[in-house]
């Protein structure tokens, strides 16, 4: 096991960027919040619904598609950020298409 002062140790061997990626991976599974923006918390909205299908669900056309979340459109940058999954558990600003 690694402690907090073995990152700080110049003989180890620095971290990959596939091996980034993988602990924060697993570091979001831990916690179990969803990533991107949401325009309230995930989960809190009408059982059974999901982003997928509110009205606010917005498809942002380049050169791929992006889901976003309308309410919070002001808040959107070019990244992946403040995309949204379809599968995300509804929040309490969730519409009826």
């Amino acid at each position: 096991m690694t402690g907090i002062l073995d990152l700080f140790d110049p003989d180890a061997p620095a971290m990959t960027p596939s091996e980034r990626k993988r602990l924060y991976r697993e570091a979001a599974k831990e916690f179990g919040k969803p990533k991107g923006l949401f325009a309230a918390e995930p989960g809190t909205g009408p059982a059974g619904e999901t982003c997928g299908t509110c009205l606010h669900l917005y498809r942002r056309r380049m050169s791929k598609t992006y889901l976003k979340c309308a309410l919070v459109n002001r808040e959107w940058t070019g990244g992946s950020a403040t995309d949204v999954k379809a599968s995300t558990p509804a929040c309490l600003k969730w519409e009826a298409r």
